[in-house]
């Protein structure tokens, strides 16, 4: 089975799930929703970036791209229209790629090159206006992610490849709307930018890559207290 088709799978599996238990979960009308009090929920979704490596004057750029998700967890605090909350999060990630440069390109024309991100976390403020049942918001915070990466023979000094492999800290930003469908349950759809900084081949040689950015756009169901 293709990523894709187990992304689609998992993200009709929640839409489908969450549906369900609107169904058996007796509440209040949506309309008189308070979004204050702790959450915790799930989130699946699809995560791409472009990575650029760097040699003498050369540069090779490749996609990578793939599943990501995980748990989140938070606290609201509702003040009249306004909703104020802190968010954190964790996701197993499949963010990756590889090129093999021909002719020959250094650092990606012998072995190739590849990039991945495996899993990376969230910690996040929250500020949103409640319209009906449905809660537009931005959120930033900070981010935290485990990347790996190799080049190839001719950029590594005397080794056939030269790698990074490493958990790092950055920053994230984004936005997002939820929507509830009643006192317990709430559907919620959100992109985030993350930003893990630039990681240092182990090497002699000298490759470099640019900082390892991605995007995400996730879609989540949470349980409200």
């Amino acid at each position: 089975m293709s990523l894709r088709s187990i992304l689609i799978a998992g993200l009709l599996s929640l839409i489908a799930g969450s549906a369900l238990a609107a169904d058996v979960v007796t509440s209040e009308p949506a309309a008189s929703v308070n979004w204050s009090g702790a959450y915790i929920g799930a989130v699946a979704g699809y995560g791409w970036n472009k990575d650029k490596y760097h040699f003498v004057g050369s540069s090779v750029d490749f996609d990578v791209n793939g599943f990501v998700g995980g748990l989140t967890g938070g606290y609201n605090w509702q003040k009249g229209q306004f909703v104020f909350g802190l968010e954190g999060d964790v996701s197993y990630a499949n963010i990756d790629g590889s090129v093999l440069k021909v002719p020959f390109v250094p650092p990606c024309g012998i072995e190739g090159c590849t990039a991945k991100v495996d899993w990376f976390g969230t910690g996040r403020a929250r500020v949103g206006y409640v319209f009906d049942s449905f809660l537009p918001y931005a959120t930033g915070g900070f981010a935290v992610g485990h990347v790996k990466g190799s080049a190839d023979l001719g950029a590594c000094g005397f080794t056939p490849t030269c790698s990074y492999s490493d958990t790092r800290w950055g920053w994230t930003a984004g936005a997002g709307v939820e929507w509830a469908m009643n006192q317990k349950l709430s559907l919620k759809t959100e992109y985030l930018h993350v930003d893990l900084g630039q990681p240092n081949f182990d090497s002699l040689g000298n490759p470099s890559t640019d900082a390892v950015k991605f995007d995400t756009v996730r879609v989540g169901l949470n349980y409200h207290f």
